[in-house]
This record gives structure tokens, sequence and C-alpha cells, in this order.
């Protein structure tokens, strides 16, 4: 598959209505602080890290540089891009800061607030795959729209949106820089999440690396008892060899003590699925 190219386009690039006259010094004015509300659709959660912290310094000596867009709310301003910068400056003090007032659907926001994120790499897994599920849950997108918006590969994307399917303990460790999101999606091997939990523990006591996860988890596949199935009689073996000639298809029968048990049909294709389909409903 071709890389995508979107992220290496710039912002500019992608919403040229949005960010048009954005380096044209006349366009902005200064807005008082309280004016502004955060994003809506901001997928960041943490703003306390040090790069914050450095560009509350930078904010202190030489005060912000570019502008914060924004968009009218029912009260003041929303903003569209630029959240960081305007946090920092309450921090600093700043009373007042330049933002550049434009237009936009729900959909840009939150296209532009995780796409700026992503281009800043400021968002952890979590805070990604939660960006991606608002785009496809609340705006209907596509992985793959996705995938042509964001610059990154739809199998990249899948693999993000499964982290939101781990208990809180696990997406908390994830946050925290505890693990990876490789021991995350190792983990995403076990339905289990009490048993998805008794093996982080393990990962963080004994600091197990991504690789050592993996051979953890294929061990406990391996030793996972499943269902006991009683031995074949003759009778049930004969059966399986009458419906196998019958369906053309492999077919075997599991029972267990408790009487219970499946029938299992075997095939190799999708038209093999399909002609087996048909008998079975009789067509």
């Amino acid at each position: 598959m071709p890389q995508k190219n979107s992220l290496g386009k710039g912002l500019g690039a992608m919403f040229p209505d949005l960010l048009e006259g954005f380096n044209n010094r006349p366009s902005f004015v200064m807005c008082g602080i309280e004016e502004l509300s955060p994003n809506r659709f901001q997928a960041r959660r943490d703003f306390n890290d040090k790069q914050q912290q450095q560009l509350v310094s930078s904010i202190k000596k030489s005060g912000i540089i570019q502008p914060i867009i924004v968009r009218k709310a029912v009260a003041g301003y929303e903003i569209i891009a630029g959240e960081r910068r305007w946090r920092a400056a309450q921090q600093a003090g700043l009373q007042s800061v330049p933002v550049i007032i434009r237009e936009a659907q729900d959909i840009e926001v939150a296209e532009l607030s995780l796409i700026e994120n992503i281009q800043r790499e400021a968002l952890n897994p979590i805070e990604e795959a939660e960006a991606y599920q608002t785009l496809t849950g609340q705006f209907g997108l596509s992985q793959e729209d996705l995938s042509t918006r964001v610059g990154k590969d739809r199998s990249t994307i899948a693999n993000t949106l499964r982290l939101l399917k781990l208990p809180p303990a696990v997406k908390n460790a994830l946050t925290e820089k505890k693990i990876t999101s490789g021991h995350a999606r190792s983990l995403l091997g076990i339905d289990s999440p009490k048993e998805q939990l008794k093996i982080l523990e393990t990962v963080l006591k004994k600091a197990l690396s991504v690789r050592d996860t993996e051979r953890l988890m294929q061990n406990l596949k391996k030793t996972t008892p499943g269902k006991k199935h009683l031995k074949k009689d003759i009778y049930i073996m004969d059966v399986e060899r009458t419906l196998s000639r019958i369906m053309m298809a492999k077919v075997q029968i599991y029972l267990t003590k408790k009487k219970s048990g499946r029938i299992e049909i075997i095939f190799n294709s999708a038209d093999d699925l399909n002609r087996v389909i048909k008998l079975l409903m009789d067509e």
C-alpha cells in the first residue's frame, strides 16, 4: 500500500479555507483570554507534561507568536487549534491572546484537533484511539476515511481503536507509560479482562519487554485448558463419515460429558462455504 502523505502536506494544505490568511498579520485580533473556551473535540487530556512547561516559559519571555484559531460560540469563542498555547498563556499570566476567527463545521474542528496533535506527537495511544472513535462514531467516518485524512494506514487505525477494549487499569498503565502499545496489543490476545490484569501485573513486576510478553501470551494459550471432549465411539465416527460424504466437506462431531457439544463443518474457500450453506438450507 502506498504511504499516505496527508500529514506531510501540513494543516494548510488540508484545510486551505480554514487557515487562509494565517500568516497575514493584520488578520488576527486580540481577545480576552477568558472569552475563549476549550475545543469540545480536543483529543488531548494531559496538558501537564514537560513540553507544556517549556511553552509557558517561552510565552512569559516572548509572548504568543502564533495566533490561536477560533470560531464563534454561543458565548465568546471556541478554540479550533492552539489550545496548548491558550492554557500556557493562562499559566503565564497573560490577559489577552492573538486569535484568528474562522468559520468551521464540527467535523472540521474534530479533524483539525486530531491532526494537529498527531503532527506534534502530543497524544498518548488511548487519547488517539478516543479521537478516532469520535470521528467514526459521531461523524460516521470509516476507517478508510480516517486513513486518508490523518495519513496513517487503516490497519494502524484499527489496531489503535482496539486498545479501547482493554480494562481501565491496562489503559491507565498505557497512558502513564508503564507499558507500551506493543504490550497492550499483546494483552488483547486474551478475551478475559481478569486474565489481562493478571498478565499486566506480571509484566510490571518483571519489567517484561514486548517480545517477552508475546512469549508469555503464547505459552498461556498453549496451557489454557479447553472443554474436554469424550472419546468418539464407532457410531459417532460413522456419522462423521456419512455427513462428510453428503456435505462433500470434512465434518467433525465433539461431545462432552454433559451430552452437549458441537458439529464442525470445514470449508476451504468462499465458494465452498456458499455450497455448504445451500446444502444446509436445502436449496
